[in-house]
């Protein structure tokens, strides 16, 4: 099956199929709701009904407007324009989801963002063999290696406590959708109070309804924000703490980049290993790597025997 990689987004023109397109087009799969991969008024959208909710509350400007929806989720599956496609679970943020594609007696798997480890909210990935692999690399070199999520969930509670004990207020730095619900439910599991930046709490309704439990608003608990975000006025520098919980904290220079006091290497992303077991698993005989370290990534995999190569696209992925 060709597929066509655009400025635009990647296009599959046998069954007249976007997968996540930047501009708006006749009919897309969202693979999740980050808006790097899911924004803009299309005529018609694929994507499992969380995706649908949370893309739907980041962009207003669909309130109102005509738009066909298929809501597919896991391990359902519908005909499209001669093809069958099955959503397939993703570890990424709650509702990602990978899009299996049989056309011709071909099977193709587009991951959309994923990691194979589980995560701390949200799915399992699922593994699905393929023919063709349509996979992410943002973090494609051997110097990311991340946490485990119970991991990294002892070490975001041991550095609340430790702060906290110290009389110092501990303040988290987490990406607005995904890793902000992640830090806050592992909070609440250590009866941890939190102060929760507004960009954070918005998309905690969502996570709610799947029975994920949050800490109570307090002052003089731990702070949530997100990266970016100057930090608390009211909290002196000597009274505060701040941690990184990112794929880039697994380097050095993300403490001075953030202005973080610790690195907690933890992320919605695969790291390299990971990546590698992706594939594993896929048995893909051709591999296509898009965002991220494509080049270097499908050089190392066609080193090591596979067929690969990079697919290069105009997005920047979130962390």
């Amino acid at each position: 099956m060709r597929v066509d990689y655009k400025p635009e987004g990647i296009y599959l023109p046998a069954i007249d199929l976007w997968l996540d397109p930047l501009v708006p087009v006749d009919a897309a799969w969202l693979s999740h709701a980050h808006s790097d991969h899911a924004r803009g008024l299309h005529q018609t959208i694929i994507a499992t009904g969380i995706t649908v909710q949370i893309y739907r509350h980041r962009w207003p400007l669909l309130h109102g407007r005509t738009q066909e929806v298929h809501r597919l989720n896991p391990n359902e599956s519908i005909e499209w324009n001669g093809a069958t496609l099955t959503a397939r679970q993703a570890a990424h943020i709650l509702g990602a989801a990978q899009l299996l594609v049989e056309y011709n007696g071909e099977r193709l798997v587009y991951t959309g963002d994923i990691k194979h480890r589980a995560p701390i909210c949200g799915w399992t990935t699922e593994a699905t063999p393929c023919d063709h692999l349509i996979i992410e690399s943002t973090f494609g070199l051997p110097i990311y290696q991340f946490l485990e999520a119970a991991d990294a969930q002892t070490r975001i509670a041991a550095f609340a406590r430790e702060c906290l004990a110290a009389g110092q207020t501990p303040v988290f730095q987490g990406y607005g959708l995904g890793r902000g619900q992640e830090i806050a439910h592992t909070l609440a599991l250590d009866e941890i109070p939190c102060e929760i930046h507004p960009s954070i709490a918005a998309f905690i309704p969502y996570y709610e309804a799947q029975n994920y439990t949050f800490p109570s608003a307090s002052e003089g608990g731990a702070v949530l924000v997100t990266p970016g975000r100057k930090m608390p006025v009211d909290i002196a520098a000597a009274k505060r703490k701040v941690a990184l919980v990112s794929g880039w904290a697994a380097l050095d220079n993300a403490r001075a980049r953030s202005n973080a006091d610790v690195l907690i290497p933890y992320s919605d992303h695969a790291d390299f290993y990971e990546l590698l077991a992706l594939i594993h698993d896929s048995q893909a005989q051709q591999i296509d790597i898009v965002h991220g370290y494509a080049e270097p990534f499908a050089h190392i995999l066609r080193k090591r025997g596979l067929s690969a190569r990079a697919a290069m696209l105009t997005t920047e992925a979130q962390i």
